[in-house]
């Protein structure tokens, strides 16, 4: 992993962070690679238990094992449609090309706004990120391609991976106000994950061979540690400033696939994507002024910390206000 640097380095966090989305755009490549013999939920479960073993020993050493009992309901929203938006999302890359079920998987953010409604009750949303809603929804059109059957099997799975990856983000987002470890989140989602798929991976379970076990213990070692490099990434930098960087995976699948598989997507794929990544990145970087992000990087290493240890303790000001609200309530 590296030496992390002590004081906040957005710089260091993109790096991390692109990282970690090389490292998933890997495992993706491995999984379409996979015999389509090996089940889907064979893979998932071997990705779960070797992500456990690789976050146990951060966990143990930070003894991070007691879950606050208000957040035990959203750790199991959180595992239960993290496992159901990987699930699918396997399950459309073995029937779609790599690309377009990466991106449809990737059109998380587009529910995220709607999902958050239901949630959290909240009734006001901005109006620009309506906007973005749209666009992501022209281009999710041009990838289904209207001239061709627009509901198939593969297509439907990849929309229910971002509409199940969604409902994991705004689970993250609540544990994250709550002030939750990132770590224990991880942990606990790779544990729930190893405790669903198990038995379902022990009825379909198919014997591997030798290359197919380097491929199933590659996948989980590189989701781990595109895991971990994400999570010592969002130390460097917020949601906000990250999040658009999630869209990098499309390009590496987009590379990989080429290279790999020799599928290139046509041009209404492309145009669609590019709508989402576009539609994608505003939706998350909407409530941050272009001028924040020139702040981080020409202001010298001082003032940077001093920018992070404010967004740091706004944040957690505005979590005790509502805890304080809340309680006047009750």
């Amino acid at each position: 992993m590296g030496v992390v640097p002590k004081s906040p380095n957005l710089s260091f966090g993109i790096i991390l962070t692109i990282g970690a989305y090389l490292c998933f755009s890997l495992a993706a490549a491995i999984v379409r690679s996979l015999d389509v013999n090996i089940p889907t939920i064979q893979i998932l479960f071997m990705q779960s238990i070797i992500s456990v073993i690789f976050i146990a020993p951060i966990f143990i050493k930070k003894r991070l094992y007691k879950v606050k009992s208000e957040l035990i309901k959203l750790h199991l929203v959180r595992s239960i449609s993290g496992v159901g938006s990987f699930f699918c999302y396997f399950l459309a890359i073995k029937q779609l090309n790599l690309v377009d079920a990466t991106v449809l998987t990737y059109t998380a953010p587009f529910y995220t706004p709607i999902i958050w409604m239901l949630f959290t009750k909240e009734k006001k949303i901005e109006k620009g990120i309506w906007w973005t809603i749209v666009l992501g929804f022209i281009g999710i059109a041009l990838i289904l391609k209207p001239t061709e059957k627009i509901l198939k099997a593969g297509s439907l799975i990849g929309i229910s991976a971002g509409i199940l990856g969604s409902i994991a983000l705004v689970s993250i987002r609540l544990l994250n106000q709550k002030m939750e470890s990132l770590i224990r989140t991880l942990f606990y989602y790779f544990f729930i994950s190893t405790i669903i798929t198990a038995p379902f991976a022990i009825i379909k379970w198919l014997d591997p061979t030798h290359s197919q076990w380097l491929f199933l213990v590659s996948i989980g070692t590189l989701m781990a540690l595109g895991q971990l490099l994400l999570t010592t990434a969002y130390m460097h930098g917020t949601a906000s400033f990250l999040s658009p960087i999630s869209y990098s995976m499309i390009i590496f699948t987009g590379l990989f696939s080429w290279i790999f598989f020799k599928n290139m997507p046509g041009y209404l794929s492309f145009i669609g994507t590019i709508l989402i990544i576009i539609g994608g990145t505003i939706s998350y970087i909407i409530k941050v002024k272009p001028e924040k992000f020139i702040e981080i990087f020409e202001h010298p290493p001082e003032e940077k910390i001093h920018f992070w240890r404010k967004v740091r303790l706004r944040h957690h000001h505005i979590e005790i206000h509502k805890h304080k609200n809340n309680l006047k309530k009750d």
